[in-house]
């Protein structure tokens, strides 16, 4: 996995910039161990690596997402109204879903099993 191309993917869905991805590289990292834990596939060609990097990226936004965010959507002050649009958290949650649900050809989903032993 091409780390370069996983942090600037990261950098682009949190929408900030190359220098500040690099103080979350140990939540890329992190991330890119989750996914390679979860392949189903051992040598991915040059395409199937771009997607596993994309899923990576989506990962660690996620992750990211949950240690930025802030539950306020709307704040009134006097004459002074701030609203904001969908919890960013939330975007990554889907995104991460979409991506995990379309590359069920190259990684384990989420999925948690219960059974009982007979």
């Amino acid at each position: 996995m091409n780390i370069a191309n996983v942090m600037e993917r990261f950098a682009l869905l949190c929408g900030i910039e190359k220098s500040e991805a690099a103080s979350w590289r140990t939540i890329i990292d992190d991330a890119g161990e989750y996914i390679n834990r979860r392949l189903l596939i051992e040598n991915p060609d040059a395409s199937q690596q771009k997607r596993i990097e994309l899923l990576t990226a989506a990962y660690a936004y996620k992750t990211y997402c949950k240690c930025n965010e802030n539950n306020v959507s709307a704040f009134t002050a006097g004459e002074v109204h701030i609203t904001s649009s969908a919890p960013q958290g939330r975007k990554a949650e889907e995104l991460w879903k979409g991506l995990l649900a379309e590359s069920g050809d190259l990684i384990r989903g989420d999925e948690f099993l219960f059974g009982r032993v007979i």
